[in-house]
């Protein structure tokens, strides 16, 4: 009889043992190939990403048209914020598509839901990411779009494979970003990248250039896809 309840006892924390331990979290980058690494944007201010002269600035409509979003597809926006991307996208893939949107900052994520609600759209599926881990499920993703926030990752090298791991046959990885090259682009210059460092930091995570586009007021727009892709 005591040994059954010793048994008992010591079975869950047996169990408990034999997990697999939980790998650490990588350490957070402060530079990387020679770029210094953004700190993120607040969620505190996201006015600023709905602002009404971003369209001027930005070029959103156009940028946006370039995507070549199509009914049916899945897609995701990387560092989705509040939304102000995630719900165009949605809107251009339909109902038959599916926008994965995911940001670290769950406040981000809760104004998100709540602009989709209002708009009474059901395609969207948030995501609170880590830093280090998109948290994309595998082999999901016709196009990942990342705006004005890849300068941003703390762990590139890791967010750059779980996004990969997340392309379907033939996706792209899109990369919007502030010109470092113009000096009349209005912003710090540890939120802007030129086209020799995307591409410096997008060959050694094994992605190619596939596709661009120069054509938007104050940023650079890069289409990547698998290198070693057949």
């Amino acid at each position: 009889m005591r040994h059954q309840v010793l048994l008992t006892l010591l079975l869950p924390l047996l169990a408990v043992a034999q997990q697999p331990a939980t790998p650490p979290t990588p350490p957070a980058l402060k530079e990387y190939e020679g770029r210094v690494i953004a700190q993120t944007m607040h969620w505190q201010g996201a006015n600023w990403l709905i602002r009404n002269k971003r369209e001027r600035e930005e070029g959103v409509a156009k940028m946006r048209e370039e995507l070549h979003l199509k009914p049916g597809m899945a897609v995701c926006d990387m560092g989705a914020g509040n939304g102000y991307h995630t719900i165009p996208m949605a809107e251009a893939v339909g109902a038959t598509g599916k926008v994965y949107a995911v940001d670290v900052q769950p406040e981000m994520i809760v104004m998100l839901n709540e602009r989709a609600i209002e708009k009474g759209i059901t395609s969207i599926q948030t995501i609170v990411g880590e830093y280090h881990d998109p948290k994309l499920p595998a082999n999901s993703c016709d196009l990942v779009l990342l705006v004005d926030v890849y300068h941003e990752f703390s762990h590139p090298v890791q967010m750059l494979e779980g996004m990969k791991k997340a392309l379907k046959p033939g996706g792209q990885i899109c990369l919007v970003e502030f010109r470092a090259e113009d000096d009349e682009v209005p912003i710090k210059p540890e939120h802007k990248m030129s086209k020799v460092q995307i591409l410096k930091e997008m060959k050694a995570n094994g992605l190619k250039l596939e596709r661009e586009f120069d054509g938007l007021p104050w940023q650079h727009m890069m289409f990547f896809g698998l290198a070693d892709a057949k």
